[in-house]
């Protein structure tokens, strides 16, 4: 049989269950596949099962001719480099020498676990995840490779979890964008008469800045809020304006009219005689990419999953209440000794692969990847759960950019049709790997190869 018939037989393996997804490349080799063509084949075979699962078709997430790496060492200094198959440079980064390729039993290994194609970007997939509550949605989980991101430790933490049924999943209907103005004042009173100004023309100014800047993308200001401080002689007023989304991120729109808004205020403070000292747009208070649990921008969703007591006590043989005290003492050391205002585990690390799959607006993920872990029980259930409060994301193009080809083709495999439900997808996601991690430590697995 040829390596494209061997690869139609693997994935209808996978398929029926005969193997798992990551055990494609020993099957490749079982059937007569030499190393490294072995890599290849495993591949197609992952690829043809997921557009079968999904009913897509690969196009922009390309499989190369040689999806594998090879091992080098500098002969020079010894150092090791583990270089992709097509890569041309064959010379040590550090000191030019032209490298030597390792042993044959340690030459070869895969782009990454699972590897379905990409190149640079290296996708994987991870299983799938069901999902219930305010999103009903089965997701494939397709990944990019990155550091501390263990692609089977998710597939098996989304396993483990469905066992007990649908991940329960809220989601806030709608994503916010805010954008912060400030104003200075000498005065008291004058900061107090900017106020009722600003709050007075304020039903004059929203239908202005919405259908000049927020309409377009289905967006609309649902609050305006006021903030008294004070930094020694400067009374500071912040006008906060909220914008809220449904599919899009809208952070440039709202800046935008937050922005439209100033000039307006700007010229009414003119018109009344209003020493206004300092006007500018205050960003600090407003959470631009700051990860913070009192960010008030994206959009909140939290997954959680109820377990028997009882069952998961006989899963790791230890009581939970083993668990409950690994929990602690890891929150002490995030919240006491590090600093951190809330309770996280790998969602700094999961979250991120998740943007660089599919792609989408923000590039930069800094505040999305905030996230907040809680466990604990509830008669016999032991209730383990992920928040994440600042969810930004934009699944269609706009002026911050477009979706590319290669995202939109992740977003179709993985089953995710508008921002509300990437946002499910990638709690779910992150609360089947902290699980996952998490049992691994009480059971002592992490990293001890026991």
């Amino acid at each position: 049989m040829n390596p494209e018939g061997i690869a139609k037989k693997l994935a209808e393996m996978i398929h029926t269950g005969e193997i798992a997804p990551w055990k494609a490349e020993q099957a490749a080799l079982k059937e007569g596949i030499a190393v490294p063509e072995h890599f290849a084949a495993a591949a197609e075979a992952r690829r043809l099962y997921i557009e079968k699962k999904s009913g897509c078709r690969f196009h922009h997430i390309v499989l190369p001719e040689k999806p594998y790496q090879i091992a080098y060492q500098c002969p020079n200094d010894g150092t090791g480099w583990t270089l992709a198959a097509d890569d041309t440079y064959m010379h040590c980064g550090l000191c030019g020498t032209e490298l030597k390729v390792a042993g044959e039993e340690e030459r070869y290994t895969p782009l990454v676990n699972n590897y379905i194609g990409g190149v640079e970007d290296y996708y994987s997939y991870a299983g799938q995840v069901t999902v219930g509550g305010e999103v009903d949605r089965t997701f494939q989980n397709i990944l990019c490779w990155g550091p501390g991101v263990g692609h089977l430790g998710i597939s098996v933490g989304c396993f483990q979890l469905n066992k007990y049924g649908p991940i329960e999943i809220k989601v806030s209907g709608w994503a916010v964008a805010a954008r912060n103005l400030a104003f200075v004042f000498d005065t008291e009173a004058e900061r107090e008469n900017a106020k009722t100004l600003i709050e007075k023309k304020l039903p004059e100014i929203i239908p202005k800045i919405t259908g000049a800047q927020l309409a377009k993308w289905d967006g609309e200001i649902f609050d305006v809020d006021f903030l008294y401080k004070q930094r020694h002689g400067d009374r500071i007023l912040h006008c906060c304006f909220l914008a809220r989304f449904k599919n899009h991120r809208g952070h440039g729109q709202t800046s935008h009219s937050a922005a439209m808004a100033k000039n307006m205020i700007d010229d009414l403070f003119k018109q009344h005689n209003v020493n206004c000292r300092i006007s500018v747009v205050g960003m600090g208070r407003d959470g631009d990419l700051k990860p913070s649990p009192r960010n008030r921008r994206g959009r909140y969703v939290s997954a959680q999953q109820r377990i028997p007591i009882k069952e998961y006590e006989k899963k790791t043989g230890r009581p939970v209440d083993d668990l409950l005290a690994y929990i602690e003492l890891d929150r002490q050391g995030v919240l006491e000794e590090i600093g951190w205002p809330a309770y996280t585990g790998m969602g700094g690390e999961i979250i991120p692969a998740f943007y660089r799959t599919m792609k989408n607006n923000p590039r930069p993920h800094l505040v999305s990847s905030y996230q907040k872990l809680y466990v604990e029980t509830r008669g016999g259930d032991l209730i383990f759960g992920v928040e994440l409060p600042n969810v930004e994301v934009g699944i269609t193009s706009s002026p911050e950019g477009i979706i590319s080809p290669m995202a939109r083709e992740a977003l179709r495999f993985a089953g995710i049709q508008s921002a509300k439900e990437f946002a499910a997808a990638v709690a779910a996601i992150t609360l089947a790997g902290e699980y996952n991690f998490s049992t691994l430590h009480i059971t002592e697995r992490m990293y001890t190869g026991r």
